[in-house]
């Protein structure tokens, strides 16, 4: 039995620690009222959004953690696996009811409800282990108030208003937010020929379809949709504790600190991207690689692989990207470093793709069954798929957009975006201090199997950066996940001194990242923005949509072209992707006369016609667009039934920037023959 004086301690401590988190909890809704009264309110609205999603994901994934088989584990780990399995099954659910056209709002709610009562039942009857540790370096946490804070401010902006890096969330309102919208007004998830982005695996997406279904809302949905990746970023800093806490407390302090305080999570919160989801996965796959290493886990090493495989297939169904960066550099590793025979480690290998690969191929069957190829538009000069709207032109083209330019191949030009992405960055998203600290942790200690094997996880995922994406920016955030593994490795678990020594370095390094992501958000943030400045036309460059949404009748059918954000348009609209066939630029393209042109138009029930010019000319700079969509042809188009209705010029330079011609019914129109 333990001395009083040790319990008291311990009780002592951890109630440091609850008086540590609620101060954390105060202090940030507190800041991020001072900055912006309005972003709190949004922030705490849409918390409970993402909540009505997520939170009986979680619970539903307490359920699925006994069936694992892995004996009685500590509540920790109960809680990363619960929340990751049940995160990673409800995107697969999503999946599987949308392609059956269950998107039905009564039923999902039933089917929350239901997830809700089972997981708190599991909760009830859980047995966990008796002892707890006391939280370690518990004011420690502190220093991520800052990133807190503009993370919270960043979620409130509405998407297409951050960053200016990204296109201002060009992706996110081209498709990883625009075909959740399609799919929740078509009520079923089907082929899409007009956005080949629509055949990317889509964990993440899946939730802010599911968002949109239970909520009955579109438009305004993409703060809630912030605010489940932001939820995902807090995930992966609990993923990173635990797996730093495999060593020591104080390691998964540091390991979560050095995940914590990179700008790339304040960056990220501002977007409805995947890279959040991505990295909870990849984070909790390597901690439970880490736990499968352990010699305590001998017996059960097979389903700790397993379960790491099945966690780095729901990050590959977040992202491609995760194919090179998660899974091969872990089965090279495992591969490499794991003790025993060659054939000891590959079946260990074995296990854990077999892992990946079953909670990755929904995503593989369904492109497989609309496309012909598991992984289209990847890899199609093997596959030789062509489904409808891609053709060979297409495939060039993707290829040549996606490939790293001629000017950028050699290695010296290779290794200059290396640093200009992650050392010498200009927002200091990595910052000095987790890159540092990790060499600490590799150089500065005797060498184990998990130091060579995080070695190994981060000279792969750099050889793969460098020579198998297009360089940018963004697909180096997996990087952190064995960055924040070795910041733990760095941390001695023995010495005091040295432990106060890293903490300070981290904190140091948390206040110098805090400093670039301040002025990152002073540059473009303004507190909160809701989506009616885009959707009412209230933001210079977007009064266009106001327009369409307010002046056209409801049921006008617009044309977008050039342009292929059309998130915010509230009519029906078509369009195509610059990487797609655009059916409207081949009708002019093959057409003889502009009055066939005029035909096909009238023939598909089209009432308006979106011209972008400036997207026009930007992607002809950048990718490919017909050369004969000009302001001249839709002069010739006017003698045939193609009126001016609206021009808007450019808000900044003035000039032509996007016109709303209106196509006159044939009846009105000046009667023209078909041609040949």
């Amino acid at each position: 039995m333990a001395p009083v004086s040790d319990l008291t301690t311990t009780s002592d401590q951890r109630n440091r620690g609850l008086y540590v988190a609620v101060l954390f909890a105060i202090v940030t809704l507190g800041a991020t009222a001072f900055v912006s009264p309005y972003a709190l309110l949004t922030v705490l609205t849409d918390a409970v959004a993402a909540l009505v999603v997520i939170g009986p994901a979680c619970l539903m994934g307490f359920t699925l953690v006994p069936l694992l088989g892995l004996s009685i584990l500590p509540a920790r780990w109960h809680f990363l696996l619960g929340t990751a399995l049940g995160i990673g099954c409800l995107s697969l659910l999503v999946l599987t009811l949308g392609l059956l056209g269950v998107l039905h709002r009564s039923g999902w709610i039933a089917i929350l409800i239901a997830f809700t009562a089972v997981g708190a039942l599991q909760l009830r009857a859980l047995r966990l282990p008796q002892k707890s540790d006391a939280p370690a370096l518990p004011y420690a946490w502190l220093v991520l108030i800052p990133f807190a804070v503009l993370a919270l401010l960043a979620t409130a902006h509405a998407p297409g208003f951050l960053w200016a890096e990204e296109g201002y969330g060009y992706d996110v309102l081209e498709y990883h937010l625009q075909m959740p919208k399609e799919y929740y007004e078509l009520g079923r998830i089907a082929y899409a020929p007009h956005n080949v982005y629509a055949n990317f695996p889509s964990n993440v997406e899946m939730l802010s379809l599911l968002a949109m279904v239970v909520h009955r809302d579109v438009y305004d949905i993409g703060t809630v949709a912030h605010m489940l990746h932001l939820t995902l970023g807090a995930l992966a800093i609990y993923a990173a504790w635990v797996l730093g806490r495999e060593w020591s407390a104080a390691a998964g302090v540091a390991s979560a600190i050095g995940v914590g305080s990179a700008g790339w999570l304040v960056y990220l919160s501002g977007l409805a991207y995947v890279e959040n989801g991505l990295l909870f996965f990849g984070m909790a796959s390597l901690a439970t690689l880490v736990r499968a290493m352990h010699p305590r886990t001998d017996g059960l090493r097979i389903r700790w692989l397993l379960v790491s495989g099945i966690l780095a297939g729901f990050a590959c169904g977040c992202k491609y990207t995760a194919v090179g960066l998660i899974l091969i550099p872990s089965a090279i590793a495992l591969l490499v470093v794991v003790a025993g025979s060659f054939g000891h480690r590959l079946r260990a290998v074995g296990c854990f793709v077999v892992g990946c690969v079953l909670s990755l191929s929904p995503w593989l069957a369904k492109n497989a069954i609309m496309t012909g190829n598991p992984v289209f538009p990847l890899c199609n000069s093997v596959f030789r798929a062509f489904p409808e709207g891609w053709g060979d032109v297409e495939q060039r083209r993707w290829d040549a957009g996606h490939s790293v330019p001629p000017d950028q191949r050699a290695l010296t030009n290779r290794l200059r975006s290396l640093w200009r992405h992650i050392p010498g960055d200009a927002n200091q998203r990595f910052g000095p201090a987790i890159l540092i600290l990790a060499l600490v942790g590799l150089c500065m200690r005797r060498w184990d199997r998990t130091d060579a094997f995080l070695a190994v996880v981060l000279a792969v995922q750099l050889a793969v950066w460098l020579w198998a994406t297009h360089l940018y920016a963004r697909f180096a955030v997996p990087m952190l996940i064995p960055l924040a593994a070795l910041v733990g490795r760095a941390i001695s678990p023995s010495s005091s001194s040295k432990q106060r020594i890293v903490v300070g370095a981290l904190a140091a390094g948390a206040a110098w990242n805090a400093t670039f992501a301040i002025r990152m958000y002073m540059r473009e943030g303004i507190g909160g923005a809701p989506a009616s400045i885009f959707y009412e036309g209230k933001g210079p460059g977007y009064e266009y949509l106001g327009a369409i949404n307010n002046e056209l009748p409801g049921e006008a059918r617009i044309l977008l072209v050039g342009d292929a954000r059309p998130f915010y348009i509230q009519r029906p609209v078509d369009y195509a992707v610059v990487f797609n066939d655009s059916p409207f630029a081949q009708s002019v393209e093959t057409a003889q006369t502009t009055e066939q042109v005029m035909q096909w138009l009238r023939e598909r029930g089209y009432s308006h016609i979106v011209i972008h010019w400036a997207e026009i000319e930007r992607l002809r700079r950048t990718y490919a667009f017909s050369s004969r969509v000009t302001p001249g042809l839709f002069l010739d188009f006017g003698q045939a039934g193609l009126s001016l209705w609206r021009a808007f010029p450019h808000p900044a330079k003035g000039g032509r920037y996007v016109d709303l011609y209106e196509v006159t019914p044939l009846a009105k129109s000046q009667s023209v023959p078909n041609g040949p």
